[in-house]
């Protein structure tokens, strides 16, 4: 799918104040961006400056007191809606259902007939190469594959928006990597927005079209960069490493 050279906003934070608790300073306080639709936005920044935060912000999943707000399609977002789906670290599948279950298991919530639900579990399955996994059961699979599991439970809603968190810091470098290239694939074929956040600087740079770095408590913007160019998604290009070691400085 091409880039355009402008996207509309699909989240646009305004002056957002998030206090969690007792917590001092607030996680967010004062804090404002946007988010460009269609496009993967990466979030980096050290532990406990706010990312998840901010994700769950994005999602109204947050059970906080909060000032300013999120504007999500130009209205305010107050409460989670299946427009925005999000996956998280563990990836809370169910144990007792199949792989095929899992997935298809957020149809149940729409009207579609039973036919056309399954043709759509199938097409999920594929996307994500998991159709000879079908059968299996959640205690069966890889890290990855019960990830993947995850990733088409979510996608088979049709959510606008797919919210990540660090949805492979448990797996390791190889299979870490081939998620990473899943998620451009995936991008490519449905031009989702999704935002992740992830400590690799590495992974922000090769999924991302665009890497916000957060500063800590309370989270500010320190960096947004483009990362669309081909140049950022080759780990040994000059460019991907000038950046890389930027981001370093910033956030070590």
């Amino acid at each position: 799918m091409p880039m355009s050279g402008h996207r509309e906003p699909a989240f646009q934070v305004e002056r957002l104040t998030v206090a969690v608790g007792t917590e001092r300073p607030y996680p967010i306080d004062d804090l404002s961006l946007d988010v460009r639709a269609g496009e993967i936005t990466c979030v980096l920044g050290r532990s406990g400056c706010g990312k998840t935060t901010l994700l769950k912000a994005l999602g109204g999943f947050a059970q906080v007191e909060a000032s300013g707000g999120v504007l999500f399609g130009g209205r305010y977002l107050a409460a989670p809606t299946p427009e925005i789906v999000m996956i998280f670290q563990e990836n809370n599948l169910f144990p007792w259902l199949t792989v095929r279950q899992n997935v298809g298991f957020g149809l149940r919530f729409r009207r579609a007939s039973s036919a056309g639900g399954a043709d759509a579990v199938d097409r999920m399955l594929e996307m994500v190469g998991l159709s000879d996994a079908a059968r299996a059961y959640p205690h069966e699979l890889s890290g990855g594959m019960r990830q993947r599991t995850a990733i088409a439970r979510a996608l088979i809603v049709e959510p606008q928006v797919l919210l990540l968190d660090e949805p492979f810091s448990a797996l390791d470098i190889g299979l870490r990597r081939r998620m990473q290239m899943l998620m451009r694939d995936l991008w490519t074929r449905t031009g989702k927005t999704m935002v992740m956040v992830t400590h690799s600087i590495e992974e922000a740079i090769l999924v991302g079209h665009r890497v916000i770095v957060l500063g800590e408590r309370p989270a500010r913007v320190l960096l947004d960069a483009d990362t669309r160019a081909p140049e950022m998604k080759d780990r040994y290009a000059p460019a991907f490493l000038d950046l890389q070691r930027q981001l370093e400085t910033l956030i070590d």
